[in-house]
């Protein structure tokens, strides 16, 4: 079935209006083909409207252009409106081709009556709405394509900055509104509401690390209670590690405790039970002092690790799969030093350090040395040359991103280091996180808002 003119007239104006944003965004059609991963002459045929690419050439234009989502609603009105056409034409044509009902011709018939009530719909309305029911290709191409940017997006933190990765993500956080504020079938629904999940989970974490600690509260529970309302437990127990690594760094232990022991609770034997038990568990218990709860959470996590491959990458920090062996060493190391042991953590550190820099992540690679510099500090020879260069390579790696966890670790260094002030080499380590964390203040006031 042919377009018809009004649905051709709709398609050119959007093909016009992308035009007109590509311009006003100072981008020629050859950029912007490049940033949508498009050739020029589809940009260019889709402008002019003899092009008509599908919804997920639309979604990108949108993020690249940063238009709130204008293109992609517009898209999806004229893609409705055309489906109706299309659906009430072919009913149409259905209906005028049975002709009228006989006695014999029950399959094709209207309705029977019998008394006056009538027994049955049209075949024609049944097969209209079956196909209605069946029309979901787009909300599948819709949520896929969600899906494969937040997981983008967890791969990437830890690599870029947490501004660009909160500009990468504000127009996917209302392309989701969008969507929720439609209709799909219970499983899609369930999908975009877990991709909602992770998405304001990561959100969350990205404001923790900029230090606006009432957006991340904010975003982690928004992501559980989209997690509860998916009503999957392994995206509830990846939101409850996400709300405690929040409370653990803005110092409510009891709060980071609760929410990863509540995790594992709602997980079972999900896998994000390590990251529950050694990033959750075992930190806020060394912080509350626990020492017998700390060896237990720091065993039980390494043997589940066990229950995986051996030598796997290092996983993201926000990982949807399982915790790798290198993350589990780091912060087994942190429980303990946060207890004063020192016992193995070097080996702890060493193992986690070579795996951070062979992986390049600048923000594990900064504490797991502000971690080994406090266990110099610590040992029973303690050096503190070495711990004040360990110090200052952690800040410098970190030298061009905000982490707030890397700060609140040098300055947990700084306090351990106090019985060495004297030394120079530390003098320099904390005019250089004075400098770092000054200027955060006076460029960063507060969180922009993402409204």
């Amino acid at each position: 079935m042919a377009d018809s003119d009004e649905t051709k007239t709709a398609r050119r104006a959007l093909g016009r209006r992308l035009a007109q944003l590509r311009r006003a965004a100072g981008h020629t059609q050859h950029d912007l083909a490049r940033l949508v991963q498009y050739g020029r002459s589809s940009v260019a045929n889709t402008e002019t409207g003899h092009q008509h690419p599908d919804r997920s050439f639309w979604a990108r234009c949108d993020i690249v252009l940063e238009t709130g989502g204008v293109l992609v609603s517009e898209y999806d009105r004229i893609t409705e409106r055309d489906h109706r056409r299309r659906r009430s034409s072919a009913l149409q044509e259905f209906e005028t081709a049975s002709g009228p009902a006989t006695p014999t011709d029950t399959g094709h018939a209207c309705a029977e009556v019998d008394d006056g009530a009538v027994l049955w719909e049209c075949e024609g309305r049944i097969d209209a709405r079956r196909l209605a029911l069946k029309s979901s290709t787009d909300d599948n191409v819709r949520l896929t394509y969600l899906e494969n940017e937040v997981l983008e997006a967890i791969a990437d933190n830890e690599r870029l900055t947490p501004g660009i990765l909160m500009g990468r993500l504000r127009p996917l956080r209302a392309y989701i509104d969008q969507l929720m504020a439609g209709r799909q079938h219970p499983p899609q629904r369930a999908r975009l509401y877990a991709v909602a999940a992770h998405l304001s989970g990561l959100l969350g974490a990205l404001a923790l690390d900029l230090g606006a600690f009432t957006v991340a509260h904010a975003y982690a529970a928004e992501s559980f209670d989209l997690a509860e309302a998916a009503d999957q437990p392994d995206v509830q127990a990846w939101a409850r590690a996400t709300q405690s690594l929040v409370a653990f760094y803005a110092g409510d232990y009891h709060d980071a405790l609760a929410y990863a022991q509540d995790g594992l609770r709602r997980g079972g034997t999900s896998v994000h039970r390590i990251r529950l038990t050694i990033n959750g568990l075992a930190r806020s218990l060394a912080r509350l002092g626990d020492r017998y709860g700390v060896d237990r959470a720091v065993d039980d996590a390494f043997t589940m690790l066990s229950d995986y491959p051996a030598g796997s990458p290092v996983s993201a920090s926000l990982a949807l799969g399982p915790y790798c062996p290198a993350r589990t060493a780091a912060n087994a190391a942190t429980a303990y030093l946060a207890l004063g042991r020192t016992a193995g953590v070097t080996n702890h550190l060493t193992v986690a350090i070579d795996a951070f820099d062979t992986a390049g992540l600048a923000g594990p690679r900064a504490l797991s040395r502000l971690d080994l510099a406090t266990a110099h500090l610590h040992a029973d020879r303690p050096d503190p040359e070495q711990a004040a260069t360990l110090a200052m390579e952690a800040l410098t790696l970190t030298a061009d991103q905000r982490f707030e966890s890397v700060h609140q670790r040098a300055r947990q260094f700084l306090a351990a280091a106090h019985p060495f002030a004297s030394q120079p080499q530390l003098r320099h380590v904390a005019d250089l996180l004075a400098d770092r964390t000054q200027i955060d203040t006076t460029a960063r006031p507060a969180l922009p808002s993402l409204s």
